[in-house]
């Protein structure tokens, strides 16, 4: 008899899971805050050209002030939304938030690749 075929599927455990939830927005929950006018701000880390190339309505450039603004100055508790290209640098720099004491930090799932695909296409993709 033969041994059957193992897929290999890449199994991500839970807790790794639980930790996107707590760090991820999606772009359908960013863009119902939006709507609703709510209270938040959205930090765009990608790099400057990118950013002056295209970015979402009131989007901040996270420049070097920026960062030390919101370090120095900026309430624990503010509602931050990062978002870049793809999500990735997002997410850390989510994460780096949060470990930093800014609770409500989230990440931009797929980053703005995602929001030009599922909320605006009119919204270019590089």
């Amino acid at each position: 008899m033969t041994e059957a075929k193992r897929l290999k599927i890449p199994i991500r455990a839970a807790q790794a899971v639980e930790e996107d939830a707590k760090v991820l927005i999606s772009v359908g929950e960013l863009k119902t805050l939006m709507d609703e006018g709510a209270a938040f701000d959205l930090i765009d880390v990608r790099s400057e050209t990118e950013y002056t190339a295209l970015h979402l309505p009131g989007a901040k450039l996270a420049t070097r002030d920026l960062v030390e603004q919101i370090f120095e100055k900026w309430e624990k508790t503010r509602r931050l939304v990062i978002c870049d290209h793809l999500g990735k640098e997002s997410k850390n720099a989510a994460r780096a938030l949060q470990s930093r004491g800014f609770a409500d930090a989230r990440a931009l799932a797929g980053g703005l690749d995602a929001w030009s695909q599922a909320i605006d296409p009119l919204f270019p993709r590089y």
